[in-house]
């Protein structure tokens, strides 16, 4: 009796050995998407980061010529322009590769207000992409200034 049942025994550990592989392969699998999906994200992070510093950067640059360091409660009304990306990354710094201003808008509005004179209303608006064509992330930032009267 305890032979027959042996006989009909057989293979079973060969059935756990296979489910147990297959199980820890699947985690395998699981586990390697999860780590590459966090590489994209960390990625797409620090992409980002530096897009918004970029389209800060062109904003800074575009505001020190509405506002002159010579009148300092003054502004230019005439700097206040759309700028192509190549002036504008001509007397930015250099950043890191990759990274470029993609517009920058300039508006303006007169404020008026009763018995003063009226004063001016900036609106900048910039974007800049930093990554490659793989991936690539676009941030927008806008700035609002007016003069001091």
């Amino acid at each position: 009796m305890s032979y027959s049942s042996y006989n009909k025994q057989r293979g079973s550990g060969l059935m756990i050995v296979l489910f147990v592989i297959v199980v820890m392969g699947l985690m395998a699998m699981v586990m390697t998407k999860i780590g590459t999906s966090s590489q994209t994200m960390t990625t797409k992070e620090v992409l980002g980061t530096r897009a918004w510093f970029t389209a800060h950067s062109a904003n800074e640059v575009v505001l020190t010529k509405l506002f002159p360091l010579g009148t300092p409660f003054k502004s230019d009304a005439t700097a206040c322009k759309n700028y192509s990306a190549e002036e504008i990354t001509k007397e930015m710094p250099q950043f890191q590769t990759g990274c470029k201003v993609e517009k920058i808008q300039c508006t303006t509005k007169q404020i008026k207000i009763s018995g003063k004179p009226s004063v001016t209303e900036y609106r900048l608006e910039s974007t800049a992409t930093c990554g490659s064509n793989n991936v690539a992330m676009t941030r927008t930032q806008e700035v609002w200034a007016k003069d001091i009267q």
